[in-house]
């Protein structure tokens, strides 16, 4: 619980450090067609890699898969971004369908088990000045859970007496863009 006080309250100063970044980027950007991340969140199928193909520079349609704790999640989407030529962030909003909960059980991996369902985000793409191999991209994200998840684990609950956490309304992602492109 404290560790994901610390990453939500991380996240957000970064978000706000960034969103009071300096508004005039003036070197010509050049933007990725084609993106391929490494790091954490529903759209990098927990810890994984994600890539990103984008049709229209402000359209891009993405695939992501990796560790879920209990075996592979993957998530495909849509992501929505706001290109503004002269700033250093770009904000997002972002669609998908895929895992969005997992219920792990440590004594009793038989009980172990992925959800899948639609998760939407919003977030930011940080840009450096300059030449880079890519970009930093943060964001805040929402599954939208349906009532299977919660008979789940009431059902582990009433029937064998196994006690979980509850599972947290919102989560975050955070990685690493490589420009393929």
């Amino acid at each position: 619980m404290k560790n994901a006080f610390f990453c939500t309250l991380l996240a957000c100063i970064i978000f706000t450090r960034a969103a009071n970044a300096q508004s005039s980027f003036n070197e010509d950007r050049m933007y990725d067609l084609v993106s391929l991340g490494l790091g954490l969140g529903f759209d990098y199928g927990g810890i994984g890699g994600n890539i990103i193909v984008y049709p229209q520079k402000n359209i891009g349609l993405f695939f992501g898969g990796g560790y879920a704790i209990v075996g592979f999640g993957y998530n495909a989407g849509i992501k929505l971004r706001l290109v503004r030529e002269s700033h250093a962030v770009d904000p997002f909003f972002v669609g998908m369908y895929g895992y969005n909960a997992v219920v792990y059980v440590p004594d009793n991996t038989q009980y172990n088990k992925i959800f899948y369902g639609p998760t939407f985000g919003a977030g930011i793409d940080l840009h450096k000045r300059g030449a880079s191999l890519g970009y930093w991209t943060f964001a805040i994200m929402v599954p939208i859970r349906n009532s299977e998840v919660k008979n789940y684990m009431d059902k582990l609950h009433n029937n064998y007496g196994i006690s979980l956490s509850s599972l947290f309304p919102v989560g975050i992602s955070v990685g690493y863009k490589f420009t393929l492109n």
